[in-house]
């Protein structure tokens, strides 16, 4: 099983792109650039990197756990998101957060395969 281990830093920032950048890298890139935020910049890019490299949305995924408690959530939700990302308090007492990889392909070939079911013929 592949697992990414995030840390509190990591999560708020793909969360942060999802909420005020419409999860678009470019623009979160382009304002941390023009901020002179070049070491947040960086690590931005690094999770760019990782994104690609296994094909999951990483900004969706920290938004949505750490919203997991908001009242509108629906309990189907909340369950999904506790099957595929883990909250995880070091030994030093920092947050962070475990995503089982597999877990996310999972449920997103599964719901994949339900849009086929209802494609017109």
């Amino acid at each position: 099983m592949e697992v990414l281990q995030l840390d509190e830093m990591d999560c708020r920032l793909l969360a942060a792109r999802f909420e005020q950048h419409g999860n678009s890298h470019r623009r979160m890139a382009f304002a941390l650039r023009e901020a002179g935020a070049v070491d947040l910049l960086e690590r931005l890019r690094a999770l760019r990197g990782l994104e690609r490299r296994f094909s999951i949305d990483l900004g969706s995924l920290c938004h949505r756990f750490q919203n997991r408690e908001a009242e509108g959530t629906h309990p189907i939700e909340r369950r999904v998101l506790e099957y595929v990302a883990a909250e995880r308090i070091g030994p030093d007492g920092r947050r962070g957060l475990l995503v089982m990889v597999d877990r996310v392909r999972t449920v997103r070939a599964l719901i994949e395969q339900g849009r086929l079911v209802h494609d017109p013929d």
